[in-house]
């Protein structure tokens, strides 16, 4: 029972750590509603090459963005964060017309690009970036040192956007199918990136470039690098596909003796996702594991690591379980709008306390969803249908200076009331098909894997799997913020030979329809009461009975 405690602790430390977090800056804007500069293309490869020199906390860079328009126009728009300079804009190696104004640059072709024509551009800047004021939540450059004073660089950038590091088109609806980066650091550094590391060079100057190559979709935010004295520390595992993979962690040499105690955890959640998801989303490239000195981020094939070696009472590392699921939930599943940013987190934070009842039973499990329930704010819709930027859905108004915590907890509370009103197969198969929706998709690993869903995405496969209406739960708890209330009353026989009964009823905000059926503990047995209507009813003799004993169902309180 003492462990069991311990486990429950633990589950109230990974909420706080990714739910709600005063965090005293405001990212800033990535996503939000797309311009039509922004709409007319189609961004097919990055190629970027960036020099990070840490003695003067400066970059210089050329980024080449290869694309496709979409819809005829002579103009488009891309995203760079203001403290850098733009020294030239080109095409085939001619000079373009272009603005930079507030954090944009706005780029003019001689004559319109036809649907269907390549766009290539290549940029050239330089600057000093934005520093994190609060990673990995605020994002932008960190410039550390290791323990043993070396430098020690790290990028982090899912709340303000990938322009904080090079110039793109900022928004999640546009994956590019491929991205190369180039890093050049000062030796002995080792750089490592998405994707495959293709080659290192060595350029005479006391810096080496370190190539890498990444042949899946991959998110802006996840296009990021981490530069240590790494020492690089190689496994492999067999996927549930048959494929053996390999695994690199990128450690710092004064850890090097804890990176096998780590890696034997991340295997064992290579097996948990398999068993619940299916294969490892990027079998062709690499699971990658960077040592960073901020708490962690999801970056695809290459997880970003600072949980210092930290286990819990059962020996799992929760750092390293949530931010590893998010290889499917944020890189095999993406959102294609921050509205439906709790695709991401509310999922993963669904698949964090799944892992106790895999581990330890029922139970476990339920205390870890119980917790989750003293982090609601119930402020806004978890998934709103407007187009949203990334910190209106992830922070607190009115300063968005404080995280929201809603799409983690809340999003994870819906999941598991979805669970109990469609019935355990009926949900893990919905689990499984919002990962792959069907079987062919579980053998691709050359991109078709990926999908861009939202949030109605997720109610028809819900639909499909369980054979229910489901519109009504998801408008409840996804597209407004109030919760339903439950109204129980007591209606008490004198007569020993006539029964009691629970009266329940259902108070809506405006009162939307809410047919969902509850646990009841009548004379010692529980049966679930159906309320078709919103109302309900139950006999007894004996105790008063027990409403929803287990918690399965979200309910203000």
């Amino acid at each position: 029972m003492k462990a069991f405690y311990a486990f429950a602790a633990i589950a109230l430390l990974a909420i706080s750590s990714f739910g709600q977090r005063e965090l005293g800056a405001k990212p800033t804007a990535t996503g939000g509603p797309l311009k039509f500069e922004q709409a007319v293309f189609d961004v097919q490869d990055y190629d970027i090459s960036v020099k990070a020199d840490p003695a003067t906390k400066s970059i210089s860079g050329t980024t080449v963005m290869t694309a496709k328009a979409v819809i005829p126009s002579d103009v488009i728009l891309l995203d760079l964060d203001t403290p850098y300079n733009v020294e030239s804009v080109t095409e085939n190696g001619k000079p373009l017309r272009y603005e930079r104004k507030d954090g944009q640059i706005r780029i003019w072709f001689p004559y319109s690009k036809q649907v269907g024509e390549t766009i290539k551009t290549t940029i050239v800047y330089s600057g000093t970036p934005r520093v994190a004021p609060r990673p990995p939540w605020v994002g932008g450059f960190m410039w550390e040192k290791t323990k043993d004073g070396a430098d020690w660089i790290s990028v982090a950038l899912q709340n303000d956007g990938a322009d904080l590091l090079f110039p793109c088109k900022d928004h999640p609806s546009d994956k590019p199918a491929t991205v190369s980066m180039h890093i050049t650091v000062p030796d002995p550094l080792y750089a490592t990136a998405p994707g495959k590391l293709v080659n290192i060079k060595k350029n005479g100057d006391r810096t080496s470039t370190y190539n890498w190559r990444m042949t899946n979709p991959i998110a802006n935010y996840s296009v990021v690098f981490n530069a240590a004295p790494y020492k690089v520390v190689k496994d492999s595992y067999r996927s549930i596909s048959g494929v053996v993979m390999p695994i690199f962690f990128y450690v710092l040499p004064e850890d090097a003796d804890k990176a096998a105690s780590l890696i034997a955890e991340q295997k064992k959640y290579l097996k948990y996702y398999e068993q619940y998801l299916g294969p490892y989303p990027f079998r062709s490239q690499k699971v990658g594991i960077s040592e960073t000195p901020h708490l962690g981020m999801e970056h695809s094939t290459n997880i970003a690591y600072g949980n210092h070696f930290k286990y819990d009472a059962d020996g799992t590392d929760f750092l390293l379980l949530h931010e590893f699921g998010h290889e499917y939930w944020a890189n095999l599943v993406t959102a294609s709008d921050w509205r439906d940013f709790w695709i991401h987190e509310g999922f993963q934070s669904y698949m964090d306390a799944l892992y106790q009842e895999y581990l330890h039973g029922k139970e476990a499990y339920m205390k870890r969803i119980a917790a989750t329930a003293t982090r609601f704010r119930n402020k806004q819709p978890v998934a709103p249908r407007e187009p949203k930027i990334a910190y209106q859905v992830y922070m607190a108004e009115p300063d968005y200076t404080k995280s929201d915590g809603d799409i983690y907890g809340k999003g994870a509370y819906f999941l598991h009331t979805l669970r109990y009103l469609v019935g355990d197969k009926a949900f893990f198969n919905a689990l499984r098909h919002m990962a792959y929706p069907d079987k062919a998709h579980e053998s691709y690993t050359d991109g078709r894997q990926e999908r861009l869903v939202t949030t109605d995405d997720f109610l028809t496969i819900a639909e499909k799997d369980s054979g229910m209406k489901l519109d009504w739960i998801f408008e409840m708890y996804l597209r407004q913020p109030e919760l339903p209330r439950l109204e129980a009353k007591q209606v008490v026989s004198f007569n020993p030979s006539q029964p009691s009964t629970l009266e329940l009823r259902w108070i809506t905000p405006n009162n939307m329809p809410f047919p969902m059926p509850i646990d009841v503990v009548v004379d010692g047995k529980t049966q679930r009461v159906e309320m078709p209507d919103g109302k309900g009813s139950v006999k007894y003799t004996g105790a008063a009975p027990v409403i929803d004993p287990n918690g399965w169902v979200l309910k203000a309180q």
